[in-house]
């Protein structure tokens, strides 16, 4: 059994795609069901819950870059939740955040198509690892759109840096990020019909 911090809840098509850190190990982890890739929207968890999770190690041969934080949740008992501030203090204590620009996103893999939309593709390199925390040191702009919520980041010519696709749940959208904020970003599995594999940039969460 392993305690997990959930820091990642997220909508991936129909189903959810759950995030933790192992608190003893400070592990990053990506919570698959036992059978399966994804959780049914409704699974009653939540961010900032920490569970009592018995986890199975996903075998090596069926593990993809960047998604190599893959492991199985067989069972597990919530222990408690932490909320607000006293999550943020506890993200602190357990991860070290860099103040990066957009294009250092994922050890500098992160390119962008001609509309700012982040992805890492096999042809320009892959990091080994699919989800992260970091802080920009530019505001973020909400822009929400029938419901499709993304952010913008701009230059100080008003020029478009960043164009990412918000798909976390729970949280309330601000019309802004300050600047420092603490965001999670995430990697999505590639499109099937797409002969580059491009995993595309998703804004997971941010901690106030």
């Amino acid at each position: 059994m392993a305690e997990v911090l959930i820091v990642g809840k997220t909508k991936m098509g129909k189903q959810l795609c759950l995030g933790g850190i192992l608190l003893e190990s400070l592990r990053s982890v990506r919570l698959l069901p036992s059978k399966g890739i994804g959780h049914p929207l409704d699974k009653p968890i939540f961010l900032g819950e920490v569970w009592d999770i018995e986890l199975k190690e996903v075998p090596a041969a069926e593990i993809t870059v960047p998604h190599t934080e893959d492991v199985r949740a067989i069972r597990g008992r919530r222990l408690g939740r932490h909320t607000g501030s006293n999550l943020l203090d506890i993200l602190n204590d357990c991860i070290s955040a860099q103040t990066i620009h957009p294009t250092e996103l994922f050890d500098s893999h992160i390119r962008f198509t001609k509309n700012a939309r982040g992805y890492v593709s096999p042809e320009d390199g892959l990091p080994q690892y699919s989800t992260g925390f970091w802080r920009f040191r530019s505001p973020l702009l909400n822009d929400t759109v029938d419901n499709d919520t993304r952010f913008w980041v701009v230059d100080d010519g008003a020029t478009m840096l960043l164009d990412v696709k918000y798909v976390g749940l729970e949280a309330e959208v601000p019309g802004i990020l300050a600047p420092g904020t603490l965001l999670r970003f995430s990697l999505a599995h590639p499109f099937a019909d797409d002969a580059n594999k491009r995993c595309y940039l998703q804004l997971s969460g941010w901690f106030l």
